[in-house]
């Protein structure tokens, strides 16, 4: 059934593809990849590998492909459904699979970089398990780790931002209180990236932070809210 060809979806197809991604729709972007895969007489992994925002972005394109969307709204389900169509009959990844599953948008962003800015820690372990590259890089330098740091300073800057208007002594009170009672929970942004760090493909991560060191902080695009 499958062709050998690079198979070449029309706009209106991906667009459907995208937006059954991208609003959580399992049940229609099941029926779509099979009726695609029907229609194009091609695998559904192809389908899958055809449906990329190549729209200029100049014009509002992403350069994402299907697997972003869910990685940046953490829909874990509809990630896992994608990723378990690119594994061979024997759950192993075909080496064009595994480039797919690193691909990068017009920001230089993986789905794991949207994963892991959006601090979606399940969907982190999908993409990390099924081959994704830890230590890849986008166009602002950083890998997934960083950007997951990154998300944590920005909503602690957000957080302190906010408790300056409040009363300065009723402030003050609530810290001590909190303090005294309940240790400081670890965020989401923690969670992510100690899991980067300690799993079995952390230990690429040394010499990604060290070149990280040097890097000027600069803005990663959080990838799609929900719709």
């Amino acid at each position: 059934m499958a062709t050998t060809d690079v198979v070449s979806l029309p706009f209106e197809a991906v667009d459907d593809l995208i937006y059954d991604a991208r609003a959580g729709d399992l049940e229609s972007l099941k029926a779509d990849i099979t009726k695609f895969s029907q229609e194009y007489n091609c695998s559904p992994a192809d389908i899958i590998k055809a449906a990329i925002d190549t729209e200029d972005e100049s014009e509002g394109g992403t350069g994402s492909c299907l697997l972003h969307w869910p990685a940046a709204n953490g829909n874990a389900e509809i990630l896992n459904y994608l990723l378990s169509l690119l594994k061979t009959e024997n759950g192993a990844q075909d080496p064009s699979n595994l480039q797919f599953i690193n691909h990068k948008n017009h920001s230089g962003n993986t789905p794991l970089h949207w994963a892991a800015l959006n601090t979606h820690l399940e969907c982190v372990k999908a993409l990390v398990e099924a081959g994704a590259d830890i230590i890849l890089k986008n166009n602002a330098g950083h890998d997934a780790v960083f950007v997951a740091e990154q998300s944590d300073w920005n909503a602690t800057a957000t957080t302190q931002g906010e408790d300056k208007k409040k009363d300065a002594a009723e402030d003050e009170a609530n810290v001590e209180e909190a303090e005294s009672s309940t240790p400081r929970e670890t965020t989401k942004g923690q969670q992510v990236v100690e899991w980067l760090l300690t799993c079995e493909k952390g230990s690429d991560m040394e010499k990604s932070a060290v070149d990280d060191a040097d890097v000027p902080m600069a803005e990663d695009d959080a990838g799609p809210s929900k719709q």
